[in-house]
């Protein structure tokens, strides 16, 4: 029996892109990859440091671009880490790219360290964020944030849009502080900038009084969704704000939505211990502010691998569990 030709280079590529809301991989037109060659051909300072995942980070592209200014760290995330801490204190301006979970749990401690503490001009570059992949457990990133947000000096930025990743990217060089982005990789490339958003602000996409929606990254299409049914069904206005910059954050903007509303919901793709929920939950705490908050997202547990779409439905992350939650409400 004639054995099958094993072509490395088609199984990396199959098997590097983890990010895909489908279990069958699709073209992507390297939205990220091309925003940061486009970055580097104004900033010779820039450099990408990348912990063997260069296909779904589209590291890739970049290499092909920057040969000299890419480096492949290999499977050695907290060294990655110590080298990009290293190379920001000779002056280069360092993007350190691996997935989300293992930013968050395999060097939490160099990141501290080395980045946070002393505040290195480094940007980590966290793709595959919260529960969605099929690769369960060991890839699925529900703490990051709550890990991040922990860190002094250390900025949280998500982009839910392709047209919100360069502003961010700009925010995030701009900052004395060293940045965490949570990216997916975009299915189309951005015709126009979203130049609205302002760090630490959140962003009001639709404005209501009956219901404020808030969200991040991957969720705010099911909270702009679940807006427009409730709409329908129930003849309510509901708010959807964006929280992009989920550090650092503005409290007054915040509390001025929040105050404008009795019921909240939070919606994320993160454990609701930590992440946006908590930060809401903070704030009305904080300011002794009256309203009903209900936390949406993964409640305490490990989520099993399977596609994006089946997760989100089973564990609560999905315009049906927002809808069940306004038969409480209204």
């Amino acid at each position: 029996m004639d054995k099958e030709v094993f072509d490395i280079k088609k199984e990396l590529e199959v098997l590097g892109d983890f990010t895909t809301i489908s279990s069958v991989p699709q073209p992507v037109p390297y939205v990220y990859g091309k925003t940061v060659v486009e970055l580097m051909k104004r900033d010779e300072r820039i450099v990408c440091l990348c912990a063997d995942v260069q296909w779904p980070t589209e590291n890739d592209y970049i290499r092909k671009h920057f040969p000299e200014r890419y480096y492949q760290m290999g499977i050695a995330e907290a060294n990655m880490i110590g080298v990009a801490s290293g190379m920001a204190k000779t002056g280069d301006i360092v993007f350190a790219h691996t997935f989300a979970v293992f930013a968050s749990r395999r060097a939490l401690d160099q990141i501290a360290m080395q980045i946070a503490y002393p505040k290195a001009k480094v940007l980590i570059m966290g793709f595959l964020p919260g529960i969605a992949t099929n690769l369960g457990v060991s890839h699925q990133s529900i703490e990051d944030i709550a890990c991040f947000r922990s860190l002094p000096n250390m900025n949280i930025f998500e982009p839910y849009h392709e047209n919100q990743l360069l502003p961010i990217l700009n925010m995030a060089l701009e900052s004395p502080n060293p940045s965490y982005l949570r990216l997916k990789r975009f299915d189309k490339m951005y015709d126009s900038i979203d130049e609205s958003i302002k760090i630490g602000e959140p962003q009001v996409l639709i404005d209501g009084e009956d219901l404020a929606i808030f969200a991040t990254g991957m969720t705010v299409d099911i909270a702009l969704e679940a807006a427009e049914k409730i709409k329908k069904l129930y003849n309510k206005k509901v708010t959807v704000v964006n929280v992009f910059s989920l550090k650092p954050i503005n409290e007054k903007s915040f509390c001025k939505i929040l105050n404008g509303h009795k019921n909240i919901i939070s919606i994320e793709n993160h454990s609701v211990i930590g992440g946006l929920g908590t930060i809401i939950a903070e704030i009305l705490v904080d300011n002794e502010l009256s309203v009903k908050l209900k936390k949406l997202g993964v409640q305490d547990v490990f989520a099993e691998g399977a596609e994006t779409d089946y997760l989100f439905k089973k564990y609560g992350i999905s315009t049906e569990a927002i809808l069940k939650e306004c038969e409480n409400i209204f």
